[in-house]
């Protein structure tokens, strides 16, 4: 999104400008915790609206910014205890690429909450990238400390941002464990409920999924296996439970390629919410949002009787539970690498393994729908070896080529002149600095009259803007080239991984085969492709064969 600033000095300001940036953008950002549940966002002020009705009015008022174009930015309910926004990683790009070259917020907590995180970005990546920063109502821009640090305002400012952040998520999960007691439902809606109008916290029965709710625990009961019943699902176009809420949600969007399997309904048969029980706390983060979560132990869930209006009795549920064939699952050990590559070309399953004379793989699919693709699916390990072993022979050959190729290109040790660059381009911008003095003085003593010395001072700001710019430019080269240099020698610690495989023949050449393997895709008229694990040593290099069919 991009909206314009105006002013009366624009066409000077304008040109001032675009001679140091390309398009400023705007960063707005609220999170999970800024929301009260009940009541919306608790605290206006933190509203994408008004973040950009702030940012807006400081434009305005800043005539170097007029009739520049102001790039938006948007994470809109993300968390800021980290950088992992969609919107934000999109702008550091952006910045790399050099298409931004100044973010203006609101305040530094739009960045984020974690202060060492934001300290980086203000005193090292954005100076190291150009970037010039503005957090309005904190009062902060970055240009005013170009080679020092914000000093102990920022850093503090930043530290009470992040405690903010971790007592407001503290006060949240409070409300949220009340909330549980109470048995209020605080999760997504399980298949076959709805939630109540005018109550989000409540669940009723939806009146489209519930009957089939209730005929998958009465088919388990007389008798069939979860496998039957996923496959009478398909065959009469029931949608899945991630189909249905897709259809709620988009019905334009539905995707009908979603199957029943035993999983699925094995899961409906687990969920004792269907019993009226409401289950809560299973498993906990140490922040809203936070990807990591880890269970929590039984006796710590939160459990609430009569919560709501139960779908099957407490009877039906344990007779259900009877008929599931429980099978004692032996210590988990990790597959050989044999028996995890194999994927269906047409569904996406993971092939299952089935033993005869021979090892075969065969598609599930074929289990939950009638007249599957899939089903013609049917391969003996020996074959698939057979076609794919000459087309690991051919891959190796052309990992040694790349090999030759990188031996050719050296060590590419790093420009010893970079150093020498960057102190000249130093060195030339301290004597404009110096002059710039020389002429203010010589301006204050009346050697200088005032229009000579304001020309003579603009020229020299323009002159170290150009250096600082060819600084800057000299800085990403020098980067650009270690990055070549890492992923060269990168490159050739990968390729010695391989390379060893060309010495080895039977056994040994088959097993090093599946360990260059990420994946195969199986399909029905006897064509398979490989996927191999080495395929981005070939990237720019012309290579095209990299998939085998």
């Amino acid at each position: 999104m991009n909206y314009l600033a105006s002013g009366r000095t624009a066409r000077l300001w304008k040109a001032r400008w675009h001679s140091m940036t390309d398009t400023p953008a705007a960063y707005l950002r609220t999170s999970l915790e800024d929301f009260n549940r009940a009541h919306g966002l608790a605290d206006q002020s933190q509203s994408i609206s008004n973040q950009r009705k702030v940012i807006l009015e400081y434009v305005q008022h800043n005539p170097e910014f007029s009739e520049v174009q102001i790039r938006e930015f948007i994470d809109d309910g993300l968390t800021g205890t980290n950088t992992d926004r969609p919107q934000f990683q999109a702008m550091i790009e952006a910045a790399r690429r050099g298409e931004v070259k100044c973010i203006i917020v609101k305040d530094l907590s739009r960045f984020g909450r974690n202060y060492l995180d934001v300290g980086d970005y203000l005193e090292h990546i954005f100076p190291f990238l150009g970037v010039r920063v503005i957090a309005v109502n904190d009062g902060y821009d970055s240009k005013q400390y170009e080679g020092k640090t914000g000093g102990m305002d920022i850093a503090f400012r930043n530290f009470m941002y992040e405690n903010y952040s971790r007592d407001l998520s503290i006060k949240v999960r409070s409300a949220m464990h009340s909330r549980m007691k109470k048995g209020r439902f605080v999760n997504h809606v399980p298949y076959g409920y709805q939630k109540a109008p005018g109550d989000k916290h409540l669940m009723v029965p939806d009146p489209n999924t519930a009957p089939i709710v209730r005929e998958i625990f009465q088919s388990i009961i007389r008798g069939k296996s979860t496998s039957q019943i996923a496959k009478e699902l398909n065959t009469r176009g029931v949608l899945t439970p991630l189909a249905y809420k897709q259809h709620r949600l988009k019905p334009a969007c539905q995707n009908r390629e979603l199957m029943w399997s035993h999983i699925t309904v094995l899961n409906i048969l687990k969920n004792d919410k269907y019993t009226g029980v409401m289950t809560n706390h299973t498993r906990e983060s140490r922040y809203m949002r936070d990807k990591n979560q880890r269970r929590v132990p039984r006796e710590e869930w939160i459990i609430t009787e009569n919560t709501h209006e139960a779908l099957v009795t407490k009877e039906e549920f344990d007779a259900a539970h009877a008929m599931i064939r429980e099978v004692k699952r032996p210590e988990r050990k990790s597959p050989p690498a044999c028996d995890t590559v194999f994927y269906c070309g047409h569904c996406g399953r993971k092939l299952r393994k089935s033993h005869g004379l021979d090892t075969y793989f065969a598609c599930d699919t074929q289990l939950y729908q009638e007249n599957a693709t899939c089903s013609n699916i049917r391969w003996s390990k020996t074959d698939l070896e057979a076609v794919m072993l000459p087309v690991y022979k051919a891959q190796l050959y052309l990992l040694g080529e790349r090999a030759k190729e990188l031996a050719l290109q050296g060590d590419g040790h790093p420009n010893e002149n970079w150093p020498e660059m960057v102190g000249k381009i130093d060195r030339e911008i301290a004597a404009c600095q110096a002059q710039k003095v020389q002429y203010y003085e010589a301006y204050r003593n009346g050697d200088l009259d005032r229009g000579a010395f304001v020309e003579q001072k603009a020229a020299l700001a323009i002159r170290i803007e150009h250096l600082q710019g060819e600084r800057t430019e000299i800085e990403l080269k020098r980067q650009a080239q270690r990055t070549q240099i890492e992923a060269r020698e990168s490159a050739k610690r990968e390729l010695s991984q391989y390379l060893y495989a060309t010495h080895l023949d039977g056994a040994l050449l088959t097993e090093s085969m599946y360990q260059a393997i990420d994946r195969v895709k199986v399909f029905s008229n006897e064509r398979i492709e490989i996927r191999w694990k080495f395929e981005d040593l070939f990237a720019g290099q012309g290579y095209r064969e990299r998939k085998a069919v």
